[in-house]
């Protein structure tokens, strides 16, 4: 998440928290978001930094939204990407009407404090429900979820947090991955960017 000298003093200490290790990237920021999640039961974060969170669940119609763009299966690790991609850009339309959220734009200086606005706290937090959610059904074959990952740690760039997941033992790779949302507005897909090459810096051009 990048913050400026405006940010929340409540805000800017889970950054330093998280970035330092007081708070383990593994655990979820707050304890009623739930860890286990599955269409009929799942948190959503937003208010940035987590400041909201609204416990929901899925329709099957909703779910059938999502869930079509596994099929047909992918054969590869890079065919499943794209299908993450776009199930995740799924989830953000329909979560989005759900908490009054669609309106989130890309990052977060323009539009800070701006109704239904999402951080990078928020937006990670959220992308790595949806994939423990896709992992649980079955659809995840070429990865698995990670916990979700900071770069910055203040020497190097203000603290910035995605949602990962990494190729699992039927790619000959194991490449791990940053899958990314803060960029973009509201169901967009989001973007799956090799997790070396995320935590040195990167942005969309």
């Amino acid at each position: 998440m990048n913050l400026n000298y405006n940010t929340s003093p409540a805000l800017f200490l889970l950054c330093l928290l998280l970035v330092s290790g007081s708070i383990k990237a593994d655990i979820f920021v707050r304890d009623d978001i739930i860890t286990t999640p599955d269409i009929s039961h799942f948190s959503m974060c937003h208010a940035q930094g987590c400041k909201t969170v609204e416990q929901l669940s899925l329709t099957q119609t909703e779910w059938q939204q999502i869930s079509r763009h596994f099929q047909p299966a992918a054969v590869s690790a890079e065919a499943e990407r794209l299908q993450v991609a776009n199930a995740i850009a799924e989830f953000e339309q329909i979560v989005g009407v759900k908490t009054d959220t669609s309106q989130d734009k890309a990052g977060l200086f323009a539009h800070m404090g701006s109704y239904g606005q999402l951080d990078c706290i928020d937006e990670s937090t959220n992308t790595t429900t949806y994939l423990l959610i896709l992992k649980k059904q079955g659809l995840l074959k070429w990865h698995e979820p990670m916990d979700h990952v900071t770069r910055g740690f203040f020497i190097f760039g203000w603290p910035h947090s995605s949602a990962a997941m990494r190729e699992n033992s039927l790619s000959e790779n194991s490449a791990e991955f940053a899958v990314d949302s803060w960029f973009e507005d509201n169901g967009q897909r989001p973007h799956i960017i090799p997790l070396s090459q995320w935590r040195s810096g990167w942005t969309p051009k």
